[in-house]
């Protein structure tokens, strides 16, 4: 079958397409009316293409139905590609679709699997005005940051993480108060939390939140990580040492949220035959990051050098993903509501470090040249206040930084005037912090 034929075939199924049902995602929507190409990217199986449909949906209330195109380059009707299709795609949407004067939307879904795709987008956006080109890409095939990247400052990027916890109760039907300063009433609260429980060990990848069986949960994620190692890393990344990489992926999940510095990942591996250097431990560690399935948390240090010499701690995309292959979260709690505590902060884009001088503070945020938020996160209080306490004013003190928070399974109050403890689970519900 001709380019012309699969391409219209796929257009006219895309006019009777009807979007299936959808849990609403967080999206900023300035990057969908300025004037620059959005790239969504982020962790396989997060929600890219259905991202895509909200805001397929979300727009057919603003312009004709005709104004909008939706491809999936992965579709196998596609298949063998031939590297004229994106060429072909412009004249063709003109000869079947009756597009008016208004802006008109082109969604185009793991656009990676085209040859120069780039260089069309590129063009479109210099030539097409009145065209936005929304496009997403696969891990295994294209880096998150090179999708970006690639269109030379012509692009905006939206990353899509697993559900975060509003969206996990949101896909629960779980109605949540408008005024984030209400406390739940009781019987509120313990649903909230018993939901909490099942998003801490399931995490917040959407397949995994609609599945009602706990065993194909499980499964599921074995499967996702299977995926992301093999095919996003091994693969993409051509890595050769299989057995060392997944020694090292082993240590750092079975030590998530801990830190570790590359020498002694290094002495550790050779402890179990492994002979690997340190600046390929680093790559391993760039590879997972790029694909969304590590993070690497530096502690602050001024000198930007001793800063990449130091300790760091890693934290997984996603704590069901971690359990279902490593980790039992009931022996580590609250390394657990850490990780869940970093991931937010990832997703809300903040820049963080952790504060090590004359005690330890998990996080610290950083605005501008300005340090505004030190947080820890604890699972109980009871036994360890003192040094949670001692940990948090040290780094209020050396960043200058007027507002502490501690994130606890279920406490709550405040003490000097300036520090504030709250449930985890809250704390994911309000929008500020």
């Amino acid at each position: 079958m001709r380019t012309e034929e699969k391409l219209k075939n796929m257009l006219e199924d895309w006019k009777e397409f009807k979007i299936p049902d959808l849990v609403e995602r967080e999206f900023d929507e300035a990057f969908l009316y300025n004037e620059k190409i959005l790239t969504i990217t982020g962790p396989r199986r997060a929600g890219k293409t259905f991202l895509c449909y909200q805001l397929i949906e979300k727009l057919r209330n603003e312009v004709p139905e005709d104004n909008i195109v939706y491809i999936n380059f992965e579709d196998e009707r596609l298949h063998p590609l031939k590297g004229d299709e994106l060429s072909k795609l412009l004249e063709i949407y003109y000869e079947m679709f009756s597009p008016t004067e208004d802006r008109k939307y082109f969604f185009l879904d793991e656009i990676q699997v085209m040859e120069d795709w780039e260089r069309w987008c590129r063009r479109i956006d210099e030539q097409e005005k009145n065209i936005k080109l929304i496009v997403t890409g696969s891990s295994s095939k294209v880096m998150p940051m090179e999708l970006s990247t690639s269109l030379r400052g012509r692009s905006l990027n939206w990353k899509v993480f697993p559900f975060s916890f509003k969206e996990f109760l949101k896909a629960k039907e779980i109605e949540l108060e408008k005024d984030e300063n209400i406390y739940y009433s009781t019987k509120k609260r313990s649903k909230i939390k018993g939901l909490f429980n099942e998003f801490l060990n399931y995490g917040g990848f959407p397949e995994i939140v609609l599945e009602e069986e706990e065993v194909l949960k499980k499964k599921t994620l074995q499967e996702y990580f299977s995926t992301i190692f093999y095919k996003d890393i091994i693969e993409r990344f051509n890595v050769g040492n299989i057995p060392a990489l997944e020694d090292f992926f082993k240590m750092r999940l079975d030590n998530f949220a801990c830190k570790m510095t590359y020498t002694q990942s290094r002495k550790n591996l050779k402890s179990i035959g492994h002979k690997i250097g340190k600046a390929t431990l680093k790559r391993y560690l760039t590879y997972a990051g790029n694909v969304f399935f590590l993070f690497e948390l530096e502690k602050y240090v001024a000198n930007r050098k001793k800063r990449k010499r130091a300790s760091r701690k890693v934290y997984p995309i996603d704590t069901g993903l971690v359990n279902a292959v490593r980790f039992d979260f009931s022996q580590e709690y609250g390394r657990a509501l850490e990780s869940l505590v970093f991931i937010e902060l990832k997703r809300r884009e903040k820049e963080l470090y952790y504060h090590e001088n004359n005690g330890e503070c998990d996080f610290i945020i950083k605005e501008g040249r300005d340090f505004k938020t030190a947080i820890q996160v604890t699972k109980t209080l009871e036994d360890t206040r003192e040094r949670e306490v001692r940990g948090l004013e040290s780094a209020m003190k050396s960043h200058d930084i007027e507002k502490g928070l501690i994130l606890t399974e279920n406490e709550k109050e405040s003490f000097d005037g300036d520090i504030e403890v709250m449930p985890v689970w809250l704390w994911l519900l309000k929008n500020d912090f």
